[in-house]
């Protein structure tokens, strides 16, 4: 099952998911061809707040939810009956939930206690933390608010939870942090630029590890699957010129290699040195760890800095 942006391709098939469910939503009309509900789902994906769910096997959209930043809310919430039990709902809500503000209420409409039709809803919300229930009125069965209180919950800066942000700096180089010179994280240091690539260092460095240090192309690229040929086999001639030299100034065993672009609108590779005693034996890199920093002082990294900038230009 892959969950994605719903998109003006998709919308035959929420019109006819829509027309499917009007009887449970008590709607006046065919929802599916109502002109209120399709100007609402053509705004929906055009502002990327609708999702979803496709089954990889058929390529049928099993499932579709809405939802609204401004306003912080589930808006729209439906899984076809051929496809219910089988998660869907369950993917779609988890993931519509991630591009919501979570330090401040979330709210959705739905029916109150005793409707049938919308027990499994309420099951679902429930599981995710929606709670207080404020009845609404309304023409049909009964419905009521359900809130998920505000949280202090912690995100990282991945494109999982601010996507439309982070796809336009990916897309644009003007808008691009890297391009731009924006100021790095303390403790990054530049080892060398040159018209290829960034190459820096980090401090305390991630999963624990003596030597972690990342490089960037120069030229602005967000799919490594889209970059000019001649600019891939450049980026990578430089990688594979710092990570030998890497392995020789850290005395790693092995160097690992990580391509990412996720939060950081500008592709980049992780370089982790691996060791004999490294804590992740037979297992990936927690990258989350970093503390207590593998460097004895801060003058030690600032060593391996030097000795890096020497080994390289060798």
């Amino acid at each position: 099952m892959l969950i994605r942006w719903a998109n003006e391709n998709d919308l035959p098939a929420w019109y006819a998911l829509a027309t499917e469910v009007s009887l449970i939503f008590q709607h006046p009309a065919d929802m599916g061809t109502d002109s209120e509900f399709i100007s609402y789902a053509k705004s929906k994906t055009g502002k990327y707040e609708a999702l979803t769910a496709v089954d990889y096997m058929s390529g049928n959209n099993m499932g579709f939810i809405g939802f609204s930043r401004t306003n912080n809310r589930i808006s729209w919430f439906a899984v076809s009956e051929r496809y219910r039990g089988k998660g869907a709902g369950d993917r779609l809500l988890k993931t519509a939930l991630r591009q919501l503000d979570t330090n401040k209420d979330i709210t959705v409409n739905t029916f109150c206690d005793g409707y049938p039709q919308g027990t499994a809803a309420r099951a679902l919300y429930k599981k995710y933390g929606f709670t207080e229930e404020k009845p609404i009125i309304h023409d049909g069965p009964p419905r009521c608010e359900m809130t998920r209180p505000a949280s202090n919950e912690k995100r990282g800066r991945s494109f999982h939870y601010r996507y439309p942000e982070f796809i336009k700096k990916a897309q644009q180089e003007e808008l691009c942090p890297a391009c731009n010179r924006e100021p790095t994280p303390s403790g990054m240091v530049l080892i060398e630029e040159n018209d290829n690539v960034w190459i820096v260092g980090e401090y305390p460095g991630q999963g624990q590890l003596f030597g972690k240090m990342f490089m960037m192309p120069k030229k602005h690229t967000f799919h490594f699957e889209d970059m000019p040929e001649a600019d891939a086999a450049a980026f990578m001639n430089e990688v594979q010129r710092v990570g030998k030299a890497l392995r020789k100034v850290t005395g790693a065993v092995k160097i690992n290699y990580e391509m990412h672009a996720n939060t950081g609108a500008h592709l980049h590779i992780h370089l982790f040195p691996r060791y004999l005693n490294d804590d992740f034996p037979s297992a990936p890199i927690d990258y989350r760890l970093s503390e207590p920093a593998p460097y004895e002082s801060y003058e030690e990294y600032l060593l391996f800095i030097e000795q890096m900038r020497k080994e390289i230009n060798q």
